[in-house]
Parts: structure tokens; sequence; C-alpha cells
């Protein structure tokens, strides 16, 4: 296998560091927070810690006799007849013999360590240019070809094409965090077209990119001075890092004197995440940044999650900071502008502190006004096979049966559940109803999701200020989602149950949320003995306040009333059949989430798509 890493217009003019206030080197420049994004901060030690450049010194050093390095560079002479109509059109940019033409920094070694170097005067990297002619001898086997550079919506884009369309090269790759665009949106757009109609492999990790490059057993690890002092890192008593991860803080941090780090959720996975409080070297307090560690491939895609909702959400959306890999993980450091106001707490932990059903209604208006209206804006109908986009699965499947089989006995084609006077449905009968009959698709409305919102993911403050964490799982998708996640959530973890008879109204209380025919309606309200409990009346005030935002977006995307619950019952079940899976709740509320997955799948097995 021969590989081929393809540097595109990385040069002063398209890409150089900004600092604060400075002008546009030129017009086609990608502007100070994407070359920020690429390069690293203006005012480090970018050339050479930034992401460039330690993604090009780990290729350098990882490079073997299969591995050749070309750097396109646009090369303009205003004089030439052939290229002023180019001029004319983008403005004058990387004029030969300009500092504006030349290389950015890190890839200077790169080059000078046998890479070539092509000329190209016109959008097409092939026309005018001696490209073809240097690539024919190195493609007579098997050729995987690496792309990074400016801009993915043009350069890029148009050179993964030619490579296929003119060379014939099937296995092209782009690295999402090495190419940008002077939008992040048309960034984000072309590397979607790529990967869905050129089939070219989108890889968001340096390090996986590295892999699929054939650079093995190397990293992107920064290099520091050995008389570089780090950072003191303070940390709760029951709270500990290992050494990696202590790296990997001490790099984020490295500008600092100290940093104060305390637990704010991770999850099963093995993520990690942290606020912080840190000191410059100067003695100055810094303010607060939410740290998360994960493997490489994790931390990627909540890197490109975390851009991709930053104009949507403002200043409740997560601005990055930084972010590095090491041997097996990453991290990545982003801030809030609005986190500046006291100790932030979860939602979790602020639902069990409200008093009354109506001050925890009123922390899901603040979350929906705040956040999850600005992050679903304009839903729109589409066809989805919600059993695929909800990972229903034949091992999942017998997962979940093997785990109700702890929680209840199988009698007759029924549940019986301990606590509860009347045997159910046991959802074997939808399990198998399902692998014969399997619905593939339907409209229904899609927008940007957080994709795991529980409430350990929402922080909030004393002055109204709330934001969402932990983006891994951010995508277009179901706009029901995150709705569906919360409310399961609030039944089967934050509702407490003393003793059987709480089961017994607990299961009464989701049996009158289940009767709830139409989406567009509300739910109704439920018998006084119901929410005579205040813990219930709370979980109710929320899952209604809920589920009448979920019909704003529905009415919103354009669905003509009524709109048949099903589709709500597919994420429900998802969800709830997982809790089963919970140590956040204890054996009854699994319970009560099993009496749940029961009634739900049998209301989906009786009730077809349409």
């Amino acid at each position: 296998m021969r590989y081929l890493l393809f540097s595109e217009c990385l040069q002063n003019d398209f890409v150089a560091p900004m600092a604060a206030g400075a002008p546009l080197p030129s017009e086609l420049h990608i502007g100070r927070a994407e070359s920020r994004r690429l390069l690293g901060d203006p005012e480090g030690a970018w050339a050479e810690e930034g992401p460039l450049a330690r993604f090009l010194r780990a290729f350098r050093t990882g490079a073997g006799r299969d591995h050749r390095s070309i750097h396109i560079r646009d090369w303009h002479d205003p004089d030439d007849p052939a290229t002023r109509t180019h001029l004319e059109q983008f403005g004058s940019h990387c004029v030969r013999g300009t500092r504006g033409a030349e290389f950015v920094v890190p890839l200077a070694a790169v080059v000078e360590a046998g890479g070539l170097i092509v000329d190209s005067q016109v959008l097409s990297d092939f026309v005018g240019s001696t490209l073809e002619e240097t690539l024919r001898p190195m493609i007579g086997g098997p050729v995987r070809a690496g792309i990074i550079g400016v801009w993915t919506d043009f350069k890029v884009q148009y050179l993964a094409y030619e490579l296929q369309t003119r060379l014939g090269l099937r296995d092209v790759a782009v690295c999402s965090a090495l190419t940008a665009s002077r939008s992040r949106l048309a960034h984000r757009q072309a590397l979607e077209h790529m990967a869905a109609n050129l089939g070219v492999t989108v890889i968001d990790g340096i390090p996986d990119f590295l892999a699929w490059l054939g650079i093995e057993a190397q990293t992107v690890t920064p290099s520091v001075a050995k008389s570089t002092p780090r950072p003191t890192i303070g940390l709760p008593d029951s709270v500990s890092l290992d050494d990696e991860e202590r790296r990997l803080v001490e790099h984020l941090y490295r500008g600092c004197r100290s940093v104060q780090l305390r637990p704010i959720g991770g999850g099963y996975s093995g993520s990690r995440v942290f606020g912080s409080l840190s000191v410059d070297r100067m003695g100055r307090r810094e303010i607060p940044f939410v740290t998360k560690i994960d493997v490489h491939d994790r931390i990627a895609r909540e890197r490109v999650a975390v851009e991709g909702v930053e104009n949507l959400l403002g200043a409740n959306a997560p601005r990055l900071a930084d972010y590095v890999d090491l041997e097996t993980r990453g991290a990545i450091k982003y801030y809030f502008a609005t986190m500046q106001a006291g100790e932030a707490r979860t939602l979790q932990r602020a639902f069990r502190e409200a008093e009354s059903a109506p001050a925890a209604r009123t922390l899901f208006d603040r979350l929906i006004e705040r956040v999850l209206r600005r992050l679903y804006q304009i839903p729109i109908l589409d066809r989805l096979d919600l059993f695929a986009y909800y990972d229903y699965r034949p091992s999942y499947a017998e997962a979940t049966l093997a785990h109700a089989a702890g929680l209840c006995e199988e009698h007759e084609g029924s549940a019986v559940i301990a606590g509860l006077a009347e045997p159910l449905p046991h959802p074997r009968r939808f399990y198998a109803w399902l692998e014969a009959n399997r619905p593939r698709g339907e409209e229904v409305a899609v927008a940007t999701v957080h994709g795991d919102l529980n409430l350990a993911n929402v922080l909030l403050d004393d002055v109204s200020n709330i934001w969402l964490i932990d983006y891994f799982s951010t995508r277009t998708g179901h706009v029901l989602d995150d709705i569906a996640k919360l409310e399961n959530d609030l039944k089967f973890i934050m509702l407490p149950l003393a003793d059987d008879l709480a089961l017994a109204r607990a299961v009464a209380l989701d049996e009158h949320l289940l009767g709830q025919a139409d989406l567009l309606a509300p739910p109704g309200q439920p018998a006084a003995s119901l929410v005579a409990d205040p813990a219930a009346a709370k979980v109710h005030a929320a899952v209604s306040r809920l589920r009448e935002f979920a019909s704003e977006l529905l009415r919103e995307a354009g669905l003509p009333g009524p709109v048949p619950m099903r589709q709500y019952w597919v994420a429900q079940l998802r969800y709830s059949a997982h809790t089963l899976t919970f140590v956040e709740s204890d054996e009854r509320q699994r319970r009560f989430a099993l009496a749940s997955t029961c009634r739900l799948a049998d209301r989906l097995a009786r009730s077809p798509p349409g």
C-alpha cells in the first residue's frame, strides 16, 4: 500500500494565524476562528504545539518508504493572462514570491524533508499544473490518499473529486480537524457531500487519520520543553487521574499556575467531564472551563459537534478553547460565555432541590426557552426509519429480555412484576413481531438534537443561565429524541418509590401518560391521587411541559393533526428498555421501567405505521 498525503493551500493568505483585531491577509483567508482551530492559539506556541504542527510532526516521524507528501499551493502571476480572470474573481492572493504565498510555518519541515510542491493557478489543481504527471508514477498499485487544507467546499472537495475521476483513486480520506473554510457551515456541508456522494472517508480525529495513513504507533503528543512548569492540579479527595489523564490536563492548562477540577459528569463509555477553576502564571483567575476526557474517536466527535452548535446557541453554546490527543485518549476544553455567575449545578440536582411542581416546571421552561428552542430551530419533515435510528437490534432485544427475566416472572406470555396486581404483556411478543414485521420508514419531524440529553448533561446557575454539555451524540435526528430521553429519566430515576404502593401509583401515572392519543394535544390531568405525592407532582409537571413543547415542534414542522403517539412510543421504548440496566435506578424503579416497557411494546405491536 502506498500512502499519499495532500496538503491544499496551507499558505499565509489563506490560513495565517491572526492576532485579535488584525486585518485579514487576503479576502480568501478563512478567518481568525477557523485559523485558530486549524493552527492553534496565535498567542501561544502554535507553530510547535498546534493541531497542524502536531499532525505533521507525527506524519514526518512515522512516514516510511511507502509514504509521499504533495503540497499544493496557489501560485499566481498577476501579469499572466491565463490566471487574470481567476484573480479578478477572487481578488489578489498568493502572488508568487510574496509572504502571503508562503506555506505556514509547520508545513516547512515536511516540505524540506522531501515533500513535493505543485503550483496551482486556478480552482482545479490539475489544470495548467504538473500534478497529474507528478502523481502518475505513484499510483501503480493500491493507494490511499489523505487530504488536509483549505477551502473544504472548493479546493479540497474538487481535489478529492479529481483524484477519483482523473486518476481512479477510490481510497480517499479527508480529516475534518485539519480542513477548514471561511464558513463552518459550508465546511460541514462539504464534508457531508463528499461522504455521501463521492464516497470519501471523512475522519474527525487526528490520531485516526494518522492510523488511516499507515502511521503506526505514532501519536500527536505535544512537545513540551522539560523546563516548562506544569500546573498544579487540585482534585476532590475521592477523585484521581491516571498518568495519561494528568498529562492531558497539564497540556490544556499549560499556561496556568494551578487548576482545580471537580467532576460534573461522565458516562458508561469511560468519559470524564470536569469543571475547572484555573489561575494563570501571573496569579489571575481565569474563566471557568469544561474539560472532557475520552478515547480519541469520541473526543473527535465531541469536537465536531461542539463546532456545529456554536452558531445556533449563541452565548449558551460551548466555545472550543483547545483539544489534544495522547496515546489512547484525548481531551477537549471548552467554555461558555455566560458561565460566570457562581457554581453551576446539574439539572438533576436542581430538580431534586425544587420545592414544588411549579418550581420544577419553571426549570424546564428555562431549558426550553433558553436552549432547546434554539437547538431545534426549523424542524422539517423527512422520511426516517425510526427503528434503525433508535438502534433496535436483535442483540439488544436479547439483552432486554435477559434483564427483564431478573425483574419479573414470565407466565403464559405475560410479565408478572412484584408489587403490581395485574400481569402485563411480556415484551418478548413485541420483539418477535418486530423481527417479522419491521417497518422501514415514515415521515417524521427532524432537527439538530443533542442525542444524549439526560438531566446530568444540563447545567444551570442561580441567575437563570443554562447550558448543555457532552455533545458526543449531537446530530440531525428525530426531533422528539431528547424529549423522550428527558421524560424517561424523570420517571425512572427522579421519582423515588419507597414501597410497592408507590410503585403501583407510578405505574398508574405512566398509564395515564401512555393514554394520550394525539401528540398535538396535551396529555391531560391525572387523577389527584396519582400526583398527591410531591415528587410525583414534580415529575408530572416537568413531563407535561416537555410534551407541550413536543407538540409545538411538530406543529412548526408542519405535521397536520391528529398525530398518533406511535413515533413517540418508539423513542420511549428505546430508553425504557435501556433503563433496565441503569445503576442510577434502584430495583423498584427498574421494575417501574419494565412495566412501561411492557405496555409500550404491546402498543407498538398493535399500532403499525400509518
